[in-house]
C-alpha cells in the first residue's frame, strides 16, 4: 500500500506542476514582449518599438531574433538582461552563445551581425536551451516612428494589435479546454483506481479481520475507525515517500523537453497550498475508499461469511453511459458549424457527453460483464466456462475493477487519436506540407526599407536548384467601388450586380511544376489557363477581354483575352486563396503586352535539395542584406501545425503512463486476488476439479468484462471523437491507421491481465489453507 501510494502520488504532482509550468512560461513570455505607445498615446502590445522579433530556426531548433533600435535609458530592459545593446552589440542566450562560438558556424554568426556583449540570464528564457538573441542595430527595420514604453504587455495595461490578434484565437482556446480537461481526467482516472486498488489490499482477509471485531464487541463506529486509522497511517507515509521521490527527479527534470517544449526544474514546483491539498487528499481518498468497501463487514458480522453474496448491482450505473451517448450522439449528427467557430452550448454538451461517457464507460463495464455471466450461465456446457461465468455473477465488480485502467485507457487513446485527426484535418488543406513540393521554401522579394532582393542572390547559394519569383496581377475595382467611401451618396448609388473579379499569377509551366508537390500533367508553355478551385467550381463562362494591372502600380495595365482551357491541377488547394500561388488565372511570362506591367515580385519560392545546410546558408545570404530578412517554411496554420509534434508527444507519453499505472493496477490486484482466493481455489483442487479447467475459468472471468468493456470503450470513443470534430467544424473520425495501434494495445492489455490471474492457480496452493481460514 505505501509503494503504491507513493507512486500514485509522484503521478498526481507531475499532474499538478504542468500548468504551473505553463503558467510560468506565459509570464515570461508577457515580461518580455515589447511595448510602445499607439496611435492614441496608450500602450500598444506587438507594435515593433523597442524591438523587431524574427522567428525561423537553426537545425530544426526554434530561434528567436529580437532587434533592437532604441538604446533610450528611459525604457527599462526585458527580464535577464542587464541593459538594451547598441547598434553593434549582441545579447545571447547561453545556448545560442555555446553554438555562436563553435567553429562550424559561421552561417550562424552570419545571421547575428555584431559583437556578443552579455549573456540572457533564466529570467528572459523560457527553458534553459532557447535560442534567443537581442541584437543593436541603428533602426528597428519597417517599424513604425512611435514612442518606446518598455515591455510587459499586462504590466502597462496595454492593448493594441497583438491583443487584438488573439481575439482570432478564442475559438480554439475553448476546445483546447475542452480537450485538456478529458485528457487529464483520462489520466487521472486510472491513478485514482491505482490508489483505490492499493487502498483495498488484502479486502476480505480485512474483511472478515473487522468482523471478528465486531464479534468481540466493538461498535460499527470503533470497527471504521480502527480501519480508518491502520489505512490513513500507510497512505500517509506512501504520501511522504511519494513526495520525496519527487522532489528528489525534480532537479533532472531541466534537461528534458517534450517535443522540442523545455522547462526549468523550479517551474514544476506546484505552489505549495496545492502540495498541502494534495497530500492531505490522498489519505482521506484511502481512507473513505476503505470505509465504503467494509461498511458491510463492519455493519453486519455474517457479511463476511464464506457463503455471503455481495450486493447486487445497481442499474443506475447505466445512466451516465446512457446520458453521455445521448449527448455526443447529438453532438455528431448536428452538422458543423459554417464558420467552423463552435458556439459555447455545443461547447459545453460535447464536454458533458465526454465525461459522462468516460464515466459511464467504468461503471456499467460491470453490470454489462454480469448479464454476460448470467447469460453463459444458463447456456453454456463447458465447465470452465459455467466456473468462470458463475464467479463472474457473483463477483462482476472486483474481476471489473482488475481491467478498468485498460477498459479507460483503450476509450482516452481512440479519442486522443480521433481528436488529433479532427486537428489535422481542419490545418492539413492548407499545409505548406501538403501544397508544396520538398524542399520549397520561401524567401523574401524586399527588404524592410523597400530595397528589392536579388534573384541572382538566392540561385547563388548552393544547394539551390529553382528560383520561381511570383509575380501577381487582378482586375480593377469598378469606379463606383473606388470612390465608395469617399462618397455621400447612399448605397442605391453602387452597382447591384455582383462584379468578377479575378487574380493572375504570372509563372510558367515549368515554373508551377518545380514548386508544387502534384504538378499538372497537361501544362502547355505560353498558354494561359483558368486554374480550378477547391471546392470543384467550373470556369467563368465569359468572352469578354480582362484587364490586368499591378497591386501598386494602377495606372498600367494589360488586356488578355480570357482562358480557353482549365489546368487540371491533381491539388487545387495547390493554388486556392490559401497558398502563395493564389490565383484563378495563370498567365504565362512571354504573354503579349505583359513586360509593360512593372509589377514588383511578391515573393521567391526557393526548390532546394532539402539539406539542412542550405536553409542555414539561405538564411545567412538574406541576412547579411537585413537582419530582419529570413527564409522559411511558412504555413497558414503555423501555430496548429508548431502544436502537432507537442500533441503527438504529450499524447504518446499520456498513453504510456496510463498504460503503466493500469499494468500496475492489474499486478496489485492480480497479487490481491492471489491471496485472498486460496480458500476458494483449494476448495476446487479438493473436490477434483483439474488445474487448467481452473485457469480456463480465471481466463473467462477476467476476459469477459475486459472484452466488454473494450468493445464499449472503442464504440464510444469513435462517437465521441466524432462529436469532437463536428463541433469544431470538420466531419470528425479517426484514421483506420489509429485502429492497428488501438487494437494492438487492447490485445497487450488482454495478455497482461489474464496472465496475471494465473499466480492464484499455482500447484503451492494445498489443502491446508482451508485449516488456516
Amino acid at each position: 500500500m505505501t509503494g503504491g501510494t507513493a507512486l500514485g502520488v509522484v503521478v498526481l504532482l507531475t499532474a499538478l506542476a504542468v500548468p504551473g509550468m505553463l503558467g510560468h512560461r506565459a509570464e515570461r513570455t508577457d515580461a518580455r514582449t515589447v511595448v510602445c505607445a499607439g496611435a492614441d498615446g496608450r500602450p500598444a502590445a506587438g507594435c515593433g518599438l523597442v524591438g523587431q522579433s524574427v522567428y525561423d530556426s537553426w537545425q530544426d531548433r526554434p530561434l528567436q531574433r529580437q532587434l533592437v533600435a532604441s538604446a533610450d535609458s528611459s525604457v527599462a530592459p526585458p527580464p535577464g538582461i542587464p541593459a538594451l545593446p547598441r547598434p553593434g552589440e549582441l545579447i545571447l542566450s547561453p545556448a545560442l552563445k555555446k553554438l555562436y562560438d563553435a567553429p562550424g558556424n559561421q552561417t550562424l554568426r552570419d545571421r547575428l551581425p555584431g559583437r556578443p556583449s552579455a549573456v540572457i540570464t533564466p529570467p528572459g528564457l523560457l527553458q534553459p536551451d532557447e535560442l534567443l538573441a537581442y541584437i543593436g542595430v541603428d533602426r528597428t527595420p519597417g517599424a513604425y516612428v512611435q514612442h518606446s514604453a518598455g515591455y510587459g504587455p499586462e504590466a502597462h495595461g496595454a492593448s493594441g494589435p497583438a491583443v487584438v490578434s488573439q481575439a482570432g484565437a478564442i475559438a480554439d482556446t475553448r476546445k483546447n479546454t475542452v480537450t485538456l480537461v478529458v485528457g487529464i481526467i483520462a489520466v487521472l482516472t486510472p491513478v485514482l483506481l491505482f490508489l483505490a486498488s492499493c487502498a483495498r489490499l488484502s479486502a476480505a482477509t480485512r474483511d472478515r479481520r473487522l468482523a471478528a471485531l465486531r464479534l468481540l464487541g466493538l461498535t460499527p463506529r470503533q470497527t471504521q475507525v480502527v480501519n480508518a486509522g491502520e489505512t490513513a497511517v500507510v497512505s500517509a507515509l506512501g504520501v511522504v515517500l511519494g513526495l520525496a521521490v519527487f522532489e528528489a527527479l525534480l532537479p533532472a527534470t531541466s534537461s528534458w523537453t517534450v517535443a522540442g517544449y523545455g522547462w526549468f526544474s523550479a517551474d514544476l514546483q506546484p505552489p505549495l497550498w496545492q502540495t498541502a491539498l494534495l497530500l492531505l487528499a490522498v489519505p482521506v481518498l484511502a481512507v473513505c475508499v476503505g470505509a465504503v468497501a467494509v461498511r458491510r463487514a463492519t455493519g453486519v458480522t455474517r457479511a463476511a461469511r464464506a457463503d455471503a453474496l455481495p450486493k447486487p448491482l445497481s442499474p443506475w450505473r447505466l445512466v451516465p453511459l446512457v446520458l453521455g451517448a445521448a449527448l455526443s450522439g447529438y453532438a455528431a449528427l448536428r452538422p458543423p458549424p459554417e464558420t467552423g467557430d463552435p458556439n459555447t452550448a455545443m461547447l459545453l454538451v460535447t464536454g458533458a457527453g465526454l465525461l459522462l461517457t468516460f464515466v459511464g464507460v467504468a461503471t456499467a463495464t460491470a453490470l454489462i460483464a454480469r448479464s454476460i455471466g448470467v447469460l453463459l450461465g444458463r447456456i453454456a456446457r463447458s465447465i470452465a466456462v459455467l466456473l468462470g461465468a458463475r464467479r463472474l455473477e457473483v463477483e462482476a465488480t472486483t474481476a471489473t475493477r482488475v481491467v478498468t485502467g485498460l477498459v479507460l485507457l483503450v476509450f482516452a487513446g481512440t479519442l486522443g487519436q480521433s481528436v488529433f485527426a479532427s486537428v489535422e484535418s481542419r490545418a492539413g488543406a492548407e499545409s505548406w506540407a501538403r501544397l508544396m513540393a520538398p524542399g520549397v521554401l520561401q524567401g523574401p522579394a524586399a527588404t524592410a526599407g523597400g530595397l528589392p532582393v536579388p534573384e541572382s542572390m538566392l540561385r547563388g547559394v548552393p544547394g539551390v536548384r529553382e528560383v520561381v519569383p511570383v509575380r501577381r496581377l487582378h482586375t480593377p475595382l469598378p469606379d463606383a467601388l473606388q470612390d465608395a467611401p469617399a462618397a455621400t451618396a447612399g448605397a442605391g448609388d453602387l452597382p447591384q450586380t455582383p462584379v468578377a473579379m479575378h487574380s493572375a499569377v504570372v509563372l510558367s509551366c515549368s515554373g508551377l511544376a518545380s514548386v508544387i508537390k502534384q504538378p499538372p500533367q497537361d501544362c502547355q508553355e505560353g498558354t494561359a489557363y483558368w486554374l480550378p478551385r477547391p471546392n470543384g467550381g467550373t470556369a467563368p463562362a465569359t468572352t469578354a477581354p480582362l484587364t490586368f494591372t499591378a497591386p501598386e502600380q494602377p495606372g498600367a495595365a494589360v488586356t488578355v483575352a480570357p482562358p480557353l482551357l482549365t489546368l487540371a491541377v491533381p491539388d487545387p488547394y495547390a493554388v486556392s486563396d490559401t497558398s502563395p500561388l493564389a490565383a484563378d488565372i495563370l498567365l504565362p511570362p512571354d504573354t503579349p503586352g505583359l513586360s509593360g506591367v512593372p509589377a514588383p515580385v511578391e515573393t521567391y519560392l526557393v526548390a532546394t535539395d532539402g539539406k539542412a545546410s542550405t536553409y542555414e546558408a539561405l538564411n545567412a545570404a538574406v541576412a547579411r542584406m537585413d537582419p530582419s530578412l529570413t527564409v522559411s517554411v511558412p504555413d497558414i496554420a503555423l501555430e496548429a501545425q508548431y502544436q502537432f509534434p507537442l500533441f503527438r508527444a504529450l499524447l504518446v507519453l499520456g498513453t504510456l503512463l496510463t498504460l503503466a499505472i493500469s499494468f500496475a493496477t492489474i499486478a496489485v490486484g492480480s497479487i490481491d486476488r492471489a491471496i485472498e482466493r486460496r480458500r476458494e481455489v483449494t476448495l476446487q483442487a479438493v473436490v477434483g476439479v483439474p488445474l487448467p479447467t481452473m485457469r480456463r475459468a480465471q481466463l473467462v472471468q477476467i476476459l469477459v468484462p475486459y472484452g466488454a468493456g473494450i468493445a464499449l470503450a472503442l464504440a464510444l470513443a469513435v462517437l465521441a471523437g466524432r462529436a469532437y470534430g463536428r463541433t469544431g467544424g470538420t466531419q470528425g473520425g479517426i484514421p483506420l491507421g489509429s485502429f492497428a495501434a488501438i487494437a494492438g494495445l487492447a490485445v497487450l492489455g488482454a495478455v497482461v491481465a489474464g496472465l496475471s490471474s494465473l499466480p492464484a492457480l499455482g500447484r503451492r496452493v494445498k489443502a491446508e489453507f482451508l485449516h488456516r481460514e
